[in-house]
């Protein structure tokens, strides 16, 4: 996970929320009114804030995983929060399936938007791990199956990851030539910058070879 920052609401929902939510509490059952949320101009604004990622496991989010626009605080738990801008985000279809509504007061989920979870989270090779003692994070991370078989196919890809990372940093300690030495340096930085899919895991790793400080 990286730590995130809210864009602005759209126009769309900040003209509609209220009557949105009239209409949904007096029909909560209503697929219509309960999916208003999933309007085009709300789930692009949301995929731009979180760089096209999940929020969670920070699988780019595309056309073989579209993502879903999760609710950080469940709606079963919180319905008044239904249409509120703070409380979406979008998560991975795996990761929010998995989520669900695990919702609880004191061990809530950690949130990218208001947590140091760059901080709160360990990386070790494609498996994440919490600092020690943060039960928040040991949840989040069981939870969302994040180490299990159950999610071997991303374990996989960020191993991939891992593996073109390893050669990009071999070839960028070989190079002589200095201008292809900078180039490579910026492809490392770009790998690890938020945008970059698995950039924390990635980030992590570059900062035991000695290429990132602190």
């Amino acid at each position: 996970m990286r730590n995130l920052q809210k864009l602005g609401k759209p126009p769309i929902l900040q003209q509609n929320e209220a009557t949105w939510l009239s209409d949904f509490l007096m029909d909560v059952r209503n697929a219509t009114k309960k999916y208003r949320y999933r309007d085009p101009d709300i789930k692009d604004q949301l995929t731009k804030e979180t760089n096209y990622k999940c929020v969670y496991c920070e699988s780019k989010i595309g056309h073989n995983t579209p993502g879903d626009i999760e609710h950080k605080i469940p709606s079963s738990k919180a319905p008044e929060l239904h249409f509120t801008w703070s409380n979406l985000t979008i998560a991975c279809n795996e990761c929010n399936r998995r989520k669900n509504d695990y919702y609880e007061v004191g061990n809530a989920f950690v949130d990218p938007y208001v947590d140091d979870v760059e901080t709160m989270i360990e990386h070790l090779g494609p498996f994440v791990s919490w600092q020690v003692g943060n039960g928040r994070a040991e949840t989040s991370i069981r939870q969302l199956q994040l180490n299990s078989a159950e999610r071997l196919q991303i374990i996989l890809r960020k191993m991939a990851k891992l593996d073109e990372l390893g050669n990009c940093v071999e070839r960028y300690h070989a190079e002589a030539d200095p201008l292809l030495r900078q180039l490579l340096k910026r492809q490392l930085f770009d790998m690890a910058s938020s945008a970059g899919e698995y950039s924390a895991m990635v980030l992590s790793a570059l900062k035991a070879r000695g290429i990132f400080e602190g």
